[in-house]
């Protein structure tokens, strides 16, 4: 049997912090000191690292840390970001075995990173079965101002080992939109510029539901010319020019707005199908380089000869909450038993980043209510299967629920 337990809080002392989600953690799973097996543990970037674990571990006693930095977090009655908030789960059983595998140095060395972490997961034979997380930081500031962590060429270095994929999910750590350095836990480290693999065995089902948020909003166009992430034509029209047309005057030139505005997609499947947001990976624009006259792009997949469409963000929230309920209700039909979930969620669909009047997180806790313990947190960039291969993710929701076989 598994055991799990949420705890939230916003206070801006990390240590107190610390000690207040800790203990709403172990209260609500009856756990005592010193019985957590791991201590999942998110903070957003305003908090000192190691304050924060003192606080947690004052409370829950020795245990092993997985988690980072976050732009917010979420739980069953709590939604926040952009301030002090952190959130802990703690978990506990005797029928899973949780392992844990890091590979530091991703900056600037995203394939060889992907690569080196793939070898010591196939060195592990793990069965077939096993449920896998996956997380690396976004943030590179070796050189003084800040780059992306790619998860393109990560995943790349990840796949030419692994023969097969498992079970997974994860995420792109992202600490703010003022793209801070980012920070893991992991084991009893806090470590940076890293990269990790969670690896559950034993009784344990992660069953992800990905909740899209664009659709197309154009036509098929040509990148005709990129430079690393950075698209520069589309259809040989310079890109900034080509945007100008296709928005009109009101954005024209308004740099500022389009950055996080812009979204291309790639469709997967059947160009000629009806829309499949199953087939989609997005693309956002996260800046603009002016000297170029060129989008920087959140990956460096959108090369020359790749057919993008633009993008139009927005969700219905009533699909957040139908989407959540059915994968309860299908995990329950097979009949197992929920243990938690854990929603990654991108910061972008954020009601002050999104222009939504609401947050889709609280449609996710409405869906679940209090059935079973909600761990959430708001990153930059979901890793989530598409047609069978891992890919990194924009502007979507991925909700993993965590059952075991139900004993009643």
């Amino acid at each position: 049997m598994s055991v799990f337990g949420v705890g939230y809080s916003e206070s801006n002392n990390s240590f107190q912090c610390g000690i207040e989600a800790a203990s709403h953690a172990l209260n609500s799973a009856g756990l005592q000191k010193n019985q957590i097996q791991v201590c999942f543990l998110f903070c957003t970037s305003r908090h000192d690292p190691h304050e924060l674990t003192e606080g947690v571990k004052n409370v829950i006693g020795e245990s092993r840390f997985v988690g980072g930095f976050t732009n917010g977090a979420i739980d069953n009655h709590h939604t926040g970001y952009d301030g002090f908030q952190a959130v802990v789960g703690v978990f506990q059983s005797d029928t899973v075995e949780i392992e844990m595998l890091m590979e530091e140095g991703i900056a600037f060395n995203e394939y060889e990173t992907g690569k080196r972490l793939a070898e010591k997961i196939k060195e592990k034979k793990y069965p077939e079965d096993i449920q896998m997380l996956v997380f690396f930081d976004a943030v590179n500031r070796q050189k003084g101002y800040f780059q992306m962590n790619y998860g393109t060429p990560f995943l790349k270095g990840m796949e030419e080992v692994l023969p097969t994929w498992p079970n997974v999910a994860g995420a792109r750590f992202l600490g703010d939109m003022s793209f801070k350095p980012t920070y893991q836990w992991f084991e009893k480290d806090i470590v940076q510029n890293s990269a990790s693999a969670i690896i559950f065995k034993g009784d344990i089902q992660m069953d992800v539901q990905v909740m899209h948020g664009c659709t197309p909003a154009s036509s098929y166009h040509t990148v005709t010319k990129s430079d690393g992430a950075t698209i520069l034509e589309l259809n040989e029209v310079p890109v900034m020019d080509f945007l100008n047309r296709f928005f009109g005057e009101e954005l024209a030139g308004n740099y500022q707005q389009l950055k996080f505005f812009v979204t291309m997609g790639k469709n997967y499947g059947d160009k000629w199908a009806d829309f499949n947001a199953q087939d989609y990976v997005n693309r956002m624009c996260v800046g603009i380089d002016r000297k170029k006259g060129g989008l920087k792009m959140a990956e460096v997949d959108m090369v020359q000869g790749t057919e993008v469409q633009l993008m139009r963000r927005g969700f219905e929230m009533a699909y957040v909450e139908q989407q959540t309920r059915d994968i309860i209700n299908e995990v329950e039909a097979r009949n197992r038993k929920p243990i938690f979930a854990l929603y990654l969620n991108c910061a972008g669909r954020a009601a002050a980043y999104s222009e939504n009047s609401e947050e889709d997180a609280y449609y996710v806790r409405k869906a679940i209510k209090d059935r079973f313990p909600l761990l959430g947190i708001y990153e930059a960039g979901e890793l989530a299967k598409v047609n069978g291969k891992l890919e990194v993710l924009d502007w979507t929701g991925i909700f993993c629920l965590f059952s075991e076989k139900n004993q009643a």
